[in-house]
């Protein structure tokens, strides 16, 4: 992963290009499922991600290497950051009160200890600082920066060992986001995981009652088998193009992408 752009060059991809900006949402898009499906779903997940132990593989899929150090998130508490995931993605805004103190009193829950003297945000404005990098602004009008003085990390009296493990893979998640310009909201992409985790814990996903199949295939399973089927199908046949062509189309999914991030960020700052 830390030879990704060098990789490009060599590849002929200029890494400015819109080619290379698709390629980097889809690497973030990668990084995310794989991290979101192990911590929400399994519970048990590579707790020592860095750039040195992940690999990009020659047909785009990630590799992870190096399982020295793992950690299992007891049932409660993925539970409760699934909650949180979803909390933040269907929040109303930014600044809804009712919002921001749903999210605050979940991380709470997860063990996240504030000193007395922090802004009434400050639990929320945790959860935006390590889930959502799209925001422009914190809850209570903290800073983005971990360093600066004004960070919500700095109103942290404690922080639960199990979030800490969590947070490697957030925060390389934000980082790279943050080097390939990406606006990425981790808990916008693991929220569909985090609904299907808290269906299951009440016996409701995938047409399960009570934790038994009822045999129906569900609509929403066939256009999401359709949607990775058709996704897939366009990537494949974008590689085989000549490269001008490949740019041009490349650059039309790129316009396509942000067209439709603008709208999912008004929506929620609406």
């Amino acid at each position: 992963l830390s030879r990704a752009r060098e990789e490009m060059i060599k590849r002929g991809v200029d890494p400015e290009s819109p080619e290379a900006k698709v390629f980097g949402r889809s690497l973030l898009g990668s990084l995310t499922e794989v991290f979101g499906k192990s911590i929400l779903e399994t519970g048990f997940f590579h707790a020592d991600p860095h750039p040195g132990n992940i690999f990009v593989l020659e047909d785009g899929r990630i590799g992870l290497i190096d399982y020295g150090q793992v950690k299992q998130i007891s049932g409660r508490n993925r539970e409760t950051l699934a909650k949180v995931m979803v909390a933040l993605a269907n929040r109303k805004s930014d600044t809804d009160p009712s919002d921001l103190s749903k999210i605050g009193k979940l991380a709470l829950e997860l063990g996240v200890k504030i000193k007395p003297t922090a802004k009434d945000e400050a639990a929320a404005a945790v959860a935006f600082w390590l889930f959502d990098g799209s925001v422009e602004e914190l809850p209570g009008g903290y800073d983005k920066g971990e360093l600066s003085p004004n960070s919500p990390v700095k109103e942290l009296e404690s922080f639960p060992q199990d979030l800490v493990l969590v947070g490697r893979s957030s925060i390389l998640i934000k980082g790279l986001s943050n080097r390939l310009n990406v606006p990425w909201s981790l808990s916008r992409e693991w929220a569909p995981i985090a609904q299907e985790v808290l269906d299951r814990s009440y016996g409701t996903a995938n047409g399960k009652i009570n934790g038994r199949d009822d045999g129906r295939t569900r609509f929403r399973d066939v256009v999401l088998t359709l949607k990775r089927w058709g996704k897939g199908r366009v990537e494949g046949g974008v590689k085989r193009l000549p490269p001008r062509a490949r740019t041009r189309v490349v650059g039309v999914m790129l316009k396509m992408q942000e067209w439709k991030e603008r709208r999912r960020a008004k929506k929620v700052a609406d």
